[in-house]
């Protein structure tokens, strides 16, 4: 193998040298009479590279004629050394490369840049010397471009040496202030010769660099005399450059001068700090050099990261150090001393130091406890209960004031509030139940308010029945009922009792008729008779007695729910309204809602809704149609009779706006929109007499919106009847609903039952937990916020309903 590969690369060689033979004498041929290419050298382009860089060698392969195209591309070394081809005789789409051994993964020709280049990578000192770049064409004569390519050798990096011919690193020194120093910089290699220079910082220092008694080196050396104060860490810059492609190489450093620090000062007045606030506390070191490790101590105890930290600086100069303490201090810290310590290890004497008192103002720290000689386990109502509030604070505190469930406590001597003079002691006399809670004090002073921990008083009392529990169940024959009995305690109950009365006994209920789970208790009972029917009575009992009042419950025969009643008509638009009732008697079961929407003269569903509450918005309605709503309750046993109420959508073409004056009147500003476009129009007549025409046909058809159609009168002020003061939204007869009559002409408003007293008339929508969708702005009136306040989760739906069966 070893064998082939030389005799296939002069095979290679060979033809290269054939065909260029071949394209020459072609070349000639096409030549104007009298000329010959080859007598005509080509431009010779000049390239420098890096060792271990890349070259570029531009070779332009634009055709002399039009309508020509490039064959091949030879590259040579040194006149005839071939060592890269790119041949696109066979395949004008894939051309194939070649490439000498030597430069075989180094060299690629790019064909897509303009011009084409040449491109070698990681140079070494060989690649250096002339290229030609011969290029034949198609149908125009062949064509040489010459590269020259100079390859250039940085030189190494520069060594310092010091005058005792020791090699200098970072620093230099140290040295005495007035005294001189001499730094050799010594740099060896590179091609074509370096030049060295110093710099101090980014100046440039007059020097001259000479030849090195070292084989190819050159060294430059730098004389500084008299050292100031001003040459402290100095730093000084040798620089090695013999071309201007890449960086100089350059080594650095700094001169270090000792002196000892003079003064040392801690930069704080002596005002008070405060505790848990952040300071910055500079200290300032002059006159040492090099610059003094500041250490900070609290009572002669170093603060150490991680919970101290401070940071240094040094002036320019060199002359003055700062150290800044990130300090928080603690009301531990009040009376402690702060000091600042400012070494020079290098020097001898080298220490100074100073020192602060510090004065820490805090937050009041209290510590509220009971009594001592209470039992916070045993306290009953009517016992007397005393707290201790012990205040620690620097100032002093200026007030104290006590809290109960986090409101403020006052003294009350009537009702058992007693507070001392200093404010530390409170004491409440024949502690009541309600009395019972966490207990804190507060102590102010100029740096705030400081609070105690929360005590907390347990007040032991009799069970008493909780209020707003279902008293009511209706209840078949026959059928099982789970009333419900929840109590208030302290402690929990130990045990529960119940029983029963009707008109003829009282029994009392067997324990396995009933179970219970901390303060509550649930009773299954079953009716059976009519004297089943009658009043459950339960009963809590405590370690501290049994409760002296029961909780009664109604047992009575289930069935269907009352119509709801007072119900009236809102917002009323173009395509949707509301309806806003009051649920009525349920029938001792659970119950929820119905809404059947029919146009009044097709007599056509336009909508079905149903609520847990008889809160509905109906919407997506035809304008301008008469409508026959139908409300009704519903439970398991069944749904209610219809209440019957009578609306309308509005017509697109009319604008409705109602005023309201406190009064149920209501009147229509159709008049006053007529009289505000007559002045228009009679202004625009005036003005412009070429468009009065349109405008006065214009305004019309404006106009006419303000009034009614054709076919119905123009009226004033339009007033529905009401029902009296004595009908009012609690009637005698709850079962009995109110039926709000609405005029069918949608000019009108209507007048319903939400202006009947003690309800608010603003319009609202009925799904109360979100702002509503219609263009109005929503108001949450009294009834919609009372049903918000019994269930805040409810959302109305709106929709087709569901059987009541299938609802709960």
């Amino acid at each position: 193998m070893m064998a082939r590969k030389p005799l296939g690369l002069a095979i290679a060689v060979c033809l290269i040298l054939v065909l260029e033979h071949f394209s020459n004498v072609r070349g000639i041929a096409q030549q104007p009479k009298g000329t010959f290419s080859r007598t005509k050298r080509a431009f010779v382009t000049h390239v420098q590279a890096i060792v271990g860089g890349t070259a570029e060698l531009p070779c332009d392969l634009t055709p002399p004629a039009p309508n020509d195209s490039v064959l091949l591309v030879v590259w040579y070394k040194d006149e005839h050394l071939p060592i890269y081809s790119y041949d696109t005789r066979v395949d004008n789409v894939t051309a194939k490369h070649w490439r000498e051994d030597n430069i075989d993964t180094r060299a690629f020709f790019r064909v897509m840049t303009e011009p084409s280049t040449l491109v070698i990578n990681n140079i070494i000192e060989k690649d250096e010397g002339e290229y030609r770049c011969r290029i034949d064409y198609q149908r125009s004569p062949t064509k040489n471009h010459r590269v020259k390519v100079t390859v250039i050798v940085p030189p190494e990096k520069p060594s310092i040496y010091d005058e005792k011919g020791n090699k200098v690193l970072s620093t230099a020194g140290p040295y005495d202030e007035g005294g001189d120093v001499k730094l050799t910089c010594i740099v060896t290699g590179g091609k074509p010769e370096p030049i060295i220079k110093w710099w101090r910082g980014q100046t440039l220092i007059d020097s001259m660099d000479t030849r090195s008694n070292f084989p190819k080196a050159r060294s430059n050396q730098l004389v500084i005399r008299n050292l100031q104060r001003s040459d402290q860490q100095a730093s000084f810059t040798c620089q090695a450059a013999n071309n201007n492609i890449s960086q100089p190489v350059s080594a650095s450093t700094s001169l270090v001068i000792y002196f000892r620090p003079l003064k040392v000062e801690i930069l704080s007045s002596n005002q008070p700090l405060s505790a848990d606030r952040r300071y910055e506390i500079p200290c300032q070191a002059f006159g040492s050099k090099p610059a003094v490790q500041i250490t900070w101590s609290l009572d002669k105890k170093e603060l150490k990261l991680p919970m101290y930290n401070s940071t240094q600086t040094d002036s320019d100069d060199g002359n003055m150090s700062t150290s800044t303490l990130v300090f928080t201090p603690t009301r531990l810290d009040n009376g402690r001393t702060l000091t600042c310590r400012a070494a020079n290890h290098f020097v001898q004497n080298g220490i100074e130091e100073t020192s602060i008192k510090l004065n820490v103002f805090y937050v009041p720290i209290l510590h509220l406890s009971l009594g001592s000689n209470l039992n916070p386990n045993d306290i009953e109502e009517k016992d007397d209960v005393y707290f201790e509030c012990k205040v620690n604070a620097n100032p002093g505190a200026y007030k104290v004031v006590w809290k109960h469930n986090g409101q403020i406590l006052q003294q009350n001597q009537k009702m058992g509030i007693i507070i001392n003079s200093g404010g530390e002691n409170l004491a409440l006399q024949s502690v009541k139940k309600g009395q019972a809670g966490n207990y804190t004090c507060v102590a102010s002073n100029v740096e705030g308010d400081g609070d105690s921990n929360s005590v907390e008083l347990k007040v032991m009392y009799l069970p008493v029945c909780k209020s707003d529990q279902k008293r009511i169940y209706g209840v078949a024959r026959h059928e099982n009922a789970k009333v419900y009995c929840e109590v208030e305690s302290y402690p929990v109950p130990t045990n529960f009792k119940w029983s029963f009365n009707n008109s003829a006994e009282r029994n009392d209920v067997p324990p396995e008729r009933y179970k219970f789970n901390l303060t509550s208790s649930t009773l299954t009972y079953t009716p059976i008779t009519e004297l089943d029917y009658g009043t459950v009575m339960c009963w809590a009992e405590n370690t501290v007695g049994l409760q002296l009042e029961p909780c009664v419950f109604h047992i009575i025969a289930a069935g269907k729910p009352d119509p709801p009643h007072n119900c009236s008509i809102l917002n009323q638009t173009t395509e949707s309204l509301e309806v806003e009732c009051v649920e009525s008697f349920d029938g001792g079961q659970q119950q929820y809602f119905l809404l059947e929407v029919f146009d009044e003269q097709t007599n056509i569903l336009q909508a079905n809704v149903s609520a847990k509450f008889p809160l509905f918005t109906i919407s997506g309605l035809e304008s301008g149609k008469i409508l026959r709503m139908l409300v009704f309750a519903a439970n398991s046993k069944g749904r209610s009779e219809a209440v019957v109420l009578e609306g309308f959508t509005l017509k697109v073409a009319e604008k409705q706006i109602v005023l309201s004056l406190g009064t149920r009147d209501q009147i229509e500003i159709a008049p006053i929109l007529g009289i505000l476009v007559g002045i228009v129009t009679v202004l625009l007549l005036i003005t412009v007499v070429i468009l009065g025409a349109m405008k006065i046909r214009t305004s019309q058809r404006n106009g006419g919106r303000a009034f009614r159609p054709g076919f119905l009168p123009v009226k004033e002020k339009v007033t529905l009847p009401l029902r009296s003061d004595s009908e009012d939204l609690f009637e005698k007869d709850d079962k009995n609903p109110d039926v709000v009559p609405a005029n069918k002409d949608s000019n009108y408003q209507l007048g319903s039952a939400a202006q009947t007293p003690g309800l608010n008339n603003s319009v609202t929508s009925t799904d109360y937990e979100v702002a509503s969708t219609a263009p109005q702005t929503a108001h949450i009136t009294p009834l919609q916020e009372a049903y918000i306040a019994r269930d805040r989760s409810y959302t109305p739906q709106h929709g087709r309903y569901i059987s009541y069966k299938d609802v709960y």
